[in-house]
């Protein structure tokens, strides 16, 4: 499939003899132009720019391949102006995480009414995730423009990049009714405790296993739930949950749950927006740069 926004790019570079003057018109970096540039000479297998003192000058093939696009990528841009204002952007995204964003994405959205954004890989009922990997797999192959997640080390790949946001903390919680309250949790009464934590495999999982060097076994009385479920039981049942912070603030503000005092410590998660290197476009640039500057 011809991948239509390196030859736009192409043609604007081409126009402006300046990749940085094409990066702020298309509100991406320099190094990004200059991939997508690389990108398309090796799908062409020919070398379109030449550096010079003044910048950068087309080659004699750059020439020929400009010449033959500049009026069928202006007439494209045209069309897209004309009939196609709105540019879709697919996010990956669980919907936990989603909380944070949703006022920052949401605002996004009304002040570019040009740009959809659609949330996928995430069920808003049951709030159940898909694998972390999954998503990523779908973002290496374009079927995602872009995934925020937790960080993970279990998906490798020099296609994909990592840009952090900041750091998120698992906590083990309780209702403001428990027994546990006034304890200070530790590893003998996790064997025993009725434990609610969300999925096996899941980066809070392994991250809270790593943390206590538990095993699964160990773990004799624990129940793998999701989120919506964990707060709604452990209102109903002297219990603890594990549960990542930042996603139950309103709920820690009201005293519906207590945060626990514990005898090890639970290390922060990096949390952050994953991209694929070789699909960027304006509109997710732009996307991305709102989000960077608005984090939590």
């Amino acid at each position: 499939m011809v991948n239509l926004e390196l030859y736009k790019i192409f043609a604007l570079v081409a126009r402006e003899k300046n990749i940085t003057k094409a990066s702020e018109i298309l509100h991406i970096s320099q190094p990004a132009v200059t991939n997508h540039i690389k990108n398309l000479e090796s799908d062409l297998n020919i070398k379109l720019f030449n550096r010079t003192n003044h910048g950068i000058e087309l080659t004699e093939e750059g020439q020929k391949i400009y010449n033959e696009i500049e009026e069928p990528v202006s007439i494209l841009e045209n069309i897209y102006n004309k009939y196609g204002n709105v540019r879709n952007i697919n996010l990956g995204i669980h919907v936990s995480m989603y909380k944070l964003f949703s006022r920052i994405i949401t605002k996004f959205c009304a002040e570019n009414e040009n740009i959809k954004v659609n949330i996928h890989d995430t069920n808003l009922v049951n709030m159940l995730a898909p694998e972390l990997n999954d998503m990523l797999l779908k973002l290496e192959n374009e079927k995602l423009d872009l995934v925020i997640s937790k960080k993970t080390n279990s998906y490798n790949t020099n296609k994909l990049e990592f840009i952090k946001l900041g750091e998120l903390q698992d906590v083990l919680v309780t209702s403001n009714h428990s027994k546990y309250v006034s304890q200070t949790i530790n590893i003998d009464l996790l064997k025993k405790v009725l434990l609610y934590m969300p999925r096996k495999g899941s980066i809070t999982y392994n991250n809270f296993l790593n943390a206590t060097q538990l095993t699964e076994s160990e773990l004799t009385n624990s129940k793998n739930i999701t989120y919506n479920a964990m707060l709604e039981l452990l209102q109903e049942q002297d219990s603890i949950g594990l549960i990542t912070k930042e996603y139950i603030e309103k709920e820690l503000n009201n005293n519906e749950v207590i945060e626990l005092k514990t005898d090890f410590n639970i290390p922060e998660v990096e949390f952050g927006i994953y991209i694929n290197k070789n699909n960027r476009f304006s509109e997710l640039n732009k996307l991305i740069n709102i989000i960077k500057c608005n984090s939590i």
